[in-house]
């Protein structure tokens, strides 16, 4: 069976204990492949690679910007000549089904390695004149080893997006992947290999999350930590940062509202809505989970959904047809099922779903029913915390001071979207509600051309366009003086007297 390796300092290597973990496919319960099951030593050899190669006078330091441009091109291309074989084992590890992850991940991850490329030349520092002959001026330098810890959802694609900027800036790499989901990672880096990366400069460490990522967060020698996952998580890496006080960019958790007003457009709001919220089982950080609906639509909304949601196309993963698959893993899957008891107890009403799929061929598998709540308070569990699964809840407003309030109601601040033909209340809407991106009449479409930052406990990072690859740079100043004269300080000084 396949072992997935660690590859640090240019070589492919085991663990130094020789462990391994089994990983499971979640569509039937079965062993897909085994991970190299690496420890603290590891991953504080993976790190000391990538400072040996941030060191002035190494091949990495050396390279160009251009030639870090080119290098990035080129394992882009090898990405996407091996996108069939990166979508397998991103499906077979997570799930997700394969209309999904063959037309996305790798092309996400490519598109960012292209897109970052074509930025390098984007760094600049300024220069100004000072008093007579001094000139004062800026640089902007790469801040040393950056470590990217990744979710085992959108794995290479949330990887790519610390990576690439890091890489484009001049920073060398350790990324630790999710200990479920490492096998497309890995073949991201086998791509990057191939096209000419030099030893250390790009690092991969499999494992425990608790173990390696203390070893990273400790480290005096990580200068950043991008981290995508929970809000808990994330509050427990800053923590341990502090000691070395190191820069942090995470994503973490999010509620996003989704506002549906009387005059917006029902059938486009309903799709969105379901794309929001059912595309990867739910298991995606901005999904729409809370629906916010005007109480005089809120009739045909709900039947709408009841005709709409049991249509999707439940199927195993790796069938082309197959719109909704499995959940990660048996944890996460009984996460979901006891939220939805939780909803239960808490008073709302199931309007669809809410049960295990284990007929036939979805037996062993993890698969949760597409589950939709109404009657749902502000004060419930299921609407104030993320579940990280299939499951929509659903709230009525009166009018739009209502709707902003509840769609505020929440410690998140991640996404949030409404629907609405009033463009001036599109406007005022999107300016009161406390997400990091809003989408109006749409949802999940963004360029990386423009940046993005999440409020409140969603985290705090700066992803995009070339404010976010200067995240990744340091700013030096630099004074030059044309001809050096004393400073005249010290009067008791003869200006005639050597010194």
């Amino acid at each position: 069976m396949e072992r997935i390796k660690m590859y640090i300092d240019g070589e492919w290597v085991s663990s130094s204990t020789g462990a391994y973990r089994e990983l499971i496919n979640p569509a039937n319960g079965q062993v897909a492949a085994e991970a190299e099951e690496g420890t603290a030593a590891d991953a504080k050899r993976a790190i000391a690679a990538a400072r040996k190669a941030f060191e002035p006078g190494s091949p990495w330091r050396q390279l160009l910007p251009e030639e870090r441009a080119e290098l990035l091109n080129k394992a882009a291309d090898l990405i996407e000549e091996r996108a069939e074989e990166m979508a397998i084992a991103e499906t077979n590890s997570v799930g997700r089904v394969y209309k999904e992850t063959r037309y996305d991940d790798p092309y996400a991850v490519a598109g960012t390695f292209r897109y970052c490329a074509g930025l390098v030349r984007e760094l600049k520092g300024e220069a100004a004149g000072g008093n007579g002959d001094l000139i004062t001026m800026t640089l902007r330098e790469p801040l040393g080893v950056c470590a990217v810890i990744a979710p085992w959802n959108y794995s290479i694609g949330t990887m790519a997006g610390g990576m690439a900027p890091a890489l484009a800036a001049g920073n060398t790499v350790v990324v630790k992947p999710s200990s479920i989901s490492p096998a497309a990672t890995a073949m991201v880096f086998q791509a990057m290999e191939d096209a000419g990366f030099p030893a250390g400069s790009i690092n991969l460490i499999l494992g425990p999350g608790q173990e390696l990522g203390t070893v990273i967060a400790e480290s005096e020698d990580v200068a950043k930590i991008v981290f995508t996952g929970s809000t808990q998580t994330g509050k427990d890496i800053i923590e341990k940062s502090g000691k070395s006080i190191k820069r942090c960019a995470m994503e973490l958790g999010g509620k996003s509202p989704f506002i549906i007003f009387e005059d917006g457009d029902l059938d486009a709001a309903v799709d969105r809505l379901m794309f929001g919220i059912f595309l990867s089982q739910g298991q995606v950080c901005v999904a729409g989970s809370r629906l916010l609906v005007q109480e005089s639509v809120y009739d045909r909304v709900c039947e709408m959904l009841k005709e709409r949601v049991p249509k999707i196309r439940i199927g195993m993963p790796l069938d082309p047809a197959s719109e909704f698959g499995p959940m990660v893993s048996e944890g996460q899957m009984k996460r979901v099922l006891d939220y939805i008891e939780i909803g239960k107890k808490e008073g709302a009403a199931l309007l669809i779903g809410g049960n295990r799929i284990v007929e036939g061929e979805f037996a062993k598998g993890y698969f949760v029913e597409p589950t939709v709540f109404v009657n749902c308070k502000s004060d419930m569990r299921i609407v104030k915390e993320e579940i990280f699964g299939p499951v929509l809840t659903v709230q009525t407003f009166k009018d739009e001071n209502e709707a902003i309030a509840i769609a505020n109601d929440t410690r998140y601040g991640l996404a949030g979207a409404v629907f609405t033909s009033d463009m001036g209340r599109m406007l005022r809407v999107c300016s009161q509600v406390n997400t990091g991106i809003l989408w109006a009449n749409t949802f999940m479409e963004y360029t990386p051309a423009v940046p993005v930052s999440p409020h409140g406990q969603s985290g705090m990072c700066l992803d995009g366009g070339i404010a976010g690859l200067e995240e990744y740079t340091v700013l030096k100043q630099i004074n030059l003086k044309m001809n050096p004269t004393r400073s005249g300080w010290f009067e008791g000084l003869d200006d005639t007297q050597e010194v």
